[in-house]
């Protein structure tokens, strides 16, 4: 099939640095990987995976009352002393994430 049309497409600069090492890695290029895309909207006639806001792998409450429990037993580890500084939480997410 000729390729002899161009889209242009405004996109996060990280965000196409990214996929291009990770696509580098898979050994294909940024516009193989549109290419592909493309040709897996028009045979399936929609997107080529499921959209949808992510979920949490747990729920967390269930209710009301243990919303309210949670609470309770939040405000007694405050009053405790049971917390951490805004340095301590974000430095634990930067080691877990990697960032």
């Amino acid at each position: 099939m000729a390729k002899n049309d161009t889209i242009h497409v405004r996109v996060n600069e990280d965000v196409k640095n990214n996929a291009e090492e990770t696509l580098t890695m898979l050994g294909m290029t940024l516009s193989e990987a549109i290419n592909m895309f493309l040709c897996q909207v028009s045979l399936t006639g929609g997107l080529p995976f499921d959209v949808r806001l992510p979920m949490p792998k747990e729920v967390i409450v269930r209710s009301r009352s243990e919303l309210s429990q949670k609470l309770g037993e939040a405000e007694a580890d405050i009053q405790d002393g049971k917390v951490s500084s805004e340095e301590d939480v974000f430095g634990r997410v930067r080691v877990k994430y990697g960032l």
